[in-house]
């Protein structure tokens, strides 16, 4: 399936080891319009990888919790307030991520795609992929431990912190040192610093979305809670990329 920016959108057949710029190329390429570092391409096999995974990881951390709200029984004093408070946590975090939908995104970058048509750099097409293609976008995100998550109009002036302070700044229980940003084609820039950001590589670009994740370490941590925190983010983000459409 073919939509979004495609001069020709639709549901297209593939023959056995068709790729994805041959299908375009029968599809009449991509309009003007056509913000490609946007792509949003979903493949059935990885949705249903991911929905075991996500499924994996939260039998995990239930019995996590478990163990530690055992402990808070146990436990007295501030020790048992600590464990009672992390279980709380924890508690949160497994309800957010047995409520993930699953999407099954793989990050292409589509300008490659097109100009190594038939090469490695093509995609090897498979039955229920899906190719949604963005008009241009304009506005920067920001989500997470943040005053008020929301989205901001897209300056080239502005920086990785600039944009988190428009949006309120972080919270308290804001991990400042985890700062990372989810590109518009689902790919993922870290850096230590925001000097780091201010570089050609982490600059801040059009339908970039910042992530101010949770500082776990904090508090009690279990073993996952970072990546948990993290993998919720970025579902996030993925789903309202698919539902944009």
């Amino acid at each position: 399936t073919l939509g979004g920016e495609v001069r020709f959108p639709g549901r297209y057949p593939i023959k056995r080891g068709e790729t994805l710029s041959a299908v375009l190329k029968r599809a009449g390429g991509l309009t003007d319009l056509a913000f490609t570092e946007g792509t949003v391409f979903t493949r059935e096999t990885l949705r249903e990888r991911e929905a075991q995974q996500i499924a994996a990881l939260a039998d995990r951390l239930q019995g996590d919790l478990a163990a530690l709200a055992l402990q808070a029984t146990q436990g007295g004093g501030s020790a048992g307030q600590a464990a009672t408070q992390a279980v709380a946590v924890g508690q949160s975090l497994l309800d957010s991520l047995r409520e993930i939908e699953p999407v099954g995104r793989l990050v292409i970058d589509l300008d490659r795609v097109l100009a190594g048509a038939g090469s490695h750099q093509d995609v090897v097409l498979k039955d229920g992929d899906r190719l949604l293609v963005p008009a241009r976008m304009q506005e920067v995100t920001v989500l997470g431990e943040v005053q008020s998550g929301t989205s901001h109009l897209w300056d080239p002036a502005l920086a990785r912190d600039d944009y988190i302070r428009l949006s309120g700044g972080p919270t308290q229980k804001a991990d400042e040192k985890r700062i990372y940003v989810v590109r518009a084609n689902g790919s993922v820039v870290s850096g230590n610093s925001s000097a780091w950001f201010r570089s050609n590589q982490g600059e801040i670009r059009p339908g970039d979305t910042i992530v101010v994740p949770l500082d776990a370490e904090r508090m009690r941590p279990l073993p996952l809670w970072t990546a948990i925190s993290t993998i919720i983010f970025n579902f996030a983000v993925a789903v309202a990329a698919v539902n944009s459409f």
